[in-house]
């Protein structure tokens, strides 16, 4: 199956450019709603987070996500432990996931593509961008962060300019082009290189 990697920085609304994509009825694996589902649900993982973290890092058996952020975004150290614990996992959930997939090629969503090197296992990559202060909005609106909070949270993240390097096509979403057509056209590409691949 023809595999394609969606990313973005945070606020950069790849899931609305996901979305459109299940609208053309190619299958999407959200990688970072799963990696949270398989937090809650694998005992494994929860072991690893409690050693690591204490035990309140769940709360009332639920996963505690603010004190696992601030935790995670303050010190580079506690981010590369729970990415080597949970990233594994979420790669072997999406395999077992594209196995039961039917379509032309299949989507993984996942914020942390690059940092993780699963873009390296796709097919094909897009990333998603918007310019710093617009994305920098949309996350005070949606999450009620305060301004620091997203900035750390950003820089925890590629730097866009490097994340270009290892796209094979982008996707602006910052107002000035509609996304609807720039979906088309990476549906078009992705086509392409499909054929390609089976001559």
């Amino acid at each position: 199956m023809f595999k394609v990697g969606v990313t973005g920085g945070i606020g950069s609304g790849k899931s609305v450019v996901c979305s459109i994509f299940r609208n053309l009825e190619i299958p999407v694996y959200d990688a970072d709603r799963e990696a949270k589902r398989i937090i809650a649900e694998d005992p494994g993982v929860r072991r690893e987070l409690v050693h690591r973290f204490g035990e309140q890092v769940f709360r009332d058996s639920k996963l505690d996500r603010r004190y696992l952020a601030e935790r995670i975004f303050s010190d580079p150290d506690a981010r590369l432990f729970v990415n080597g614990v949970v990233h594994p996992r979420v790669w072997e959930d999406f395999r077992e996931w594209l196995g039961r997939q039917e379509g032309p090629y299949v989507i993984e969503e996942a914020a942390l593509l690059f940092e993780s090197g699963a873009w390296k296992e796709m097919d094909f990559n897009i990333l998603v961008t918007a310019g710093e202060e617009i994305r920098t909005g949309r996350i005070m609106k949606r999450d009620g962060l305060k301004r620091e909070d997203v900035l750390a949270r950003m820089a925890s993240q590629i730097d866009p300019a490097e994340a270009v390097k290892m796209t094979d096509f982008r996707i602006g979403n910052d107002g000035k082009e509609f996304l609807i057509p720039q979906v088309l056209a990476a549906d078009h590409l992705i086509r392409q290189r499909m054929a390609m691949v089976r001559e």
